[in-house]
């Protein structure tokens, strides 16, 4: 009989981590997959990416809005008990034997929480992560308390989380490296006239990626941390794609400041998601990445991308050798961009790569 599994994807970045075992587990006589997307892809403010999630042509996938409108304190506390709420009339209907939660997000936790009264059994990716700027560090410590089964995406993060664990539970994490480039080979991108139509960037010009998120422990830093990337990269004067911060508390302020940099400069583009072809395309092409994004530290050594990471965001996170981490000034972004400038391609290795994730995960749960 099917196994039911079902995955929860509260944003566009998860479901890119989630995509090559999502499409693996679809395809499967031995899985009945409900896809439950939440969070900021039922947002407009956020670009409504559950119609990328649409597009892939998933058959069970279950919409809930749970956002709300405001970033405050109250607004995200709300969100965290409407989450709970509506996954608890989820679960007194759907009896999955396998939930699988990605990383740290508080729409996460609170979904997690959810399951716990119907003793639903919670896989965790991504878990033993160190993001210090972030509120997410505690999220994903506390998904990890409430999971039976661990997949992380490095060796120092197999260690942390069974630091967290029991002596019996800390025997069921393994190490798979990050899933969203478990199919690399296999991700299409864009050519230059697909990509300038959809983004009106031109790649055989220079570009840059810019994808910066609030620090969420710090919020102060915001300010100071994007007047410094601004600076720079006005004096590159180059063309520069911005994607639009998450839901995080304190997200529209970020927001409004880059909407404003790019009004006044007709070579900035601001886009709220740019797919996941799209994104990886920015990834391969573009001169180097800067803001502040987990996909920068994650996903970008695989496509030759140099990363300038500003601030504390993800300060803790473990990275390969195409990251360049720097305070919030003008001064030290500029000189790590004039370094990067002079250097060929990244070529080196990415630690989170591991061809074999996807089915070390359908190995472990006997699927």
């Amino acid at each position: 009989m099917p196994k039911d599994i079902a995955v929860l994807s509260c944003g566009r970045s998860d479901f890119s981590i989630y995509l090559p075992l999502l499409k693996k587990l679809e395809g499967m006589d031995e899985v009945n997959l409900h896809l439950i997307v939440f969070g900021s892809h039922t947002s407009k403010y956020h670009g409504y990416t559950y119609k990328e999630v649409e597009s892939f042509g998933f058959h069970h996938i279950i919409k809930l809005d749970t956002t709300l409108g405001d970033d405050d304190p109250e607004s995200i506390g709300t969100s965290i008990g409407l989450t709970a709420i509506k996954m608890s009339a989820l679960w007194s209907n759907l009896k999955p034997e396998w939930v699988f939660c990605l990383g740290d997000r508080y729409e996460m936790l609170a979904a997690v929480l959810s399951t716990v009264s119907f003793n639903i059994k919670v896989v965790h990716f991504h878990g033993g992560e160190k993001t210090l700027g972030a509120h997410d560090n505690s999220f994903r410590h506390a998904l990890t308390s409430l999971s039976k089964i661990h997949f992380v995406s490095c060796e120092a993060h197999k260690t942390r989380v069974q630091e967290i664990l029991d002596e019996e539970n800390a025997q069921h994490v393994f190490n798979i490296g990050a899933l969203a480039l478990a199919n690399k080979n296999d991700i299409r991108l864009m050519s230059n006239d697909e990509f300038f139509n959809k983004f009106r960037v031109d790649f055989t010009q220079q570009f840059v990626l810019m994808t910066y998120h609030p620090e969420t422990v710090n919020p102060r830093a915001n300010e100071r941390n994007l007047a410094a990337i601004f600076e720079v990269l006005d004096a590159e004067k180059c063309q520069i794609i911005i994607t639009l911060p998450n839901n995080d508390l304190a997200n529209s302020r970020v927001r409004e400041e880059l909407i404003n940099f790019a009004q006044l400069r007709d070579r900035v583009f601001t886009y709220g998601s740019l797919g996941v072809s799209g994104y990886y395309t920015a990834m391969s092409k573009c001169s180097y990445m800067i803001g502040n994004s987990s996909s920068g530290i994650i996903e970008a050594a695989s496509f030759g991308c140099y990363v300038i990471n500003v601030g504390s965001r993800q300060k803790g996170r473990c990275c390969s050798d195409n990251v360049f981490h720097v305070s919030g000034d003008a001064k030290s972004i500029k000189k790590v961009v004039n370094d990067i400038q002079k250097l060929p391609r990244y070529s080196g290795r990415n630690i989170y790569f591991n061809p074999g994730g996807v089915n070390k995960v359908l190995e472990v749960l006997e699927i």
